[in-house]
């Protein structure tokens, strides 16, 4: 797919770059603010300058080529560093300008800073947009250095010096179950806790959650019948069995009234999980991210940057 940059049309790539993400036409023609037979014709003008197959149609959507999914990592690394390279010329960031974000936020994030930020942007920068993409905490590294991502809200910590760390919230854990469930009976101690099944998330980027990092260390271990990827699924599943799980505070006291569920504080002596805002230094001197990490942390309570 070797081919001279003068033959190709950049305007091109963007297209191929939300064909890539969206896989599907119709949602791509509707972000790029373009009808779908101009992003048709777009692609065709991309496959015949490449002469390459770039996807195949199927029953849904768009399926890419092995060539296409290697282009799309050097293509989505450079619209990344141009859109850099303008938003560092841009003092401040243009507010009227549109605009898609994307992050990756943990469950508690989500609940707790989405409804806030979105109302926020909605009344400041009516036209930039938000994209939480699923969370992989394996690749957040790789997917911030790349582009992929513009931030992260998350309590994982890595050590790169490439990434940026801005604490915003301290998670406290508590237990929730359902009502009657006996091991809340005369409050919940460390003995009824061990004794009684849980429901516990999937680790995450190799590593337990910090719950089962700080038991680990203590060398406490659980009953623990069921694993799910996120703390969201937890309070519905602990309604309607004997299951205990052990969940941000926050979203014990969220769920509790609507599942008509019992909160404790958690049993162990263990200290509150950092939550921080991650951001890549590549990206230090975007003004666009920086006018983002402004609202989040505005959102989250804590003073700018």
């Amino acid at each position: 797919m070797k081919q001279n940059l003068q033959h190709i049309d950049l305007n091109l790539l963007r297209v191929f770059d939300t064909l890539m993400q969206e896989r599907n036409l119709s949602r791509a023609a509707e972000r790029l603010h373009k009808s779908q037979p101009a992003v048709s014709n777009a692609l065709g003008r991309l496959r015949e300058q490449l002469g390459q197959p770039l996807f195949h149609r199927t029953a849904k959507g768009l399926d890419p080529t092995p060539e296409a999914l290697a282009l799309h990592k050097r293509v989505r690394q450079a619209l990344h560093t141009l859109q850099f390279g303008i938003d560092g010329a841009q003092e401040p960031f243009d507010t009227g300008s549109e605009r898609i974000f994307r992050l990756s936020m943990n469950d508690d994030a989500q609940l707790r800073l989405l409804p806030a930020l979105m109302a926020q942007l909605r009344q400041l920068a009516p036209h930039v947009a938000l994209q939480v993409l699923p969370d992989d905490g394996a690749l957040l590294l790789q997917r911030l250095a790349s582009g992929e991502l513009d931030l992260a809200i998350d309590y994982l910590h890595f050590d790169d010096r490439d990434l940026l760390y801005q604490p915003i919230a301290e998670e406290s854990l508590a237990v929730i179950g359902r009502a009657g469930h006996p091991a809340f009976a005369g409050g919940m101690d460390q003995a009824a806790y061990l004794a009684a099944r849980h429901v516990s998330i999937l680790p995450r980027a190799g590593r337990g959650s910090p719950l089962e990092i700080v038991l680990g260390s203590a060398k406490v271990r659980r009953n623990v019948q069921l694993q799910v990827p996120h703390y969201l699924a937890i309070p519905a599943l602990v309604a309607s069995t004997d299951l205990l799980g052990t969940i941000p505070r926050q979203l014990a006291r969220h769920f509790a009234p609507g599942y008509g569920l019992q909160v404790a504080e958690f049993p162990f002596d263990v200290p509150p999980i950092q939550v921080s805002l991650i951001g890549h230094r590549k990206q230090e001197h975007s003004a666009g991210l920086r006018w983002l990490k402004e609202q989040i942390l505005r959102v989250s309570g804590k003073k700018g940057l």
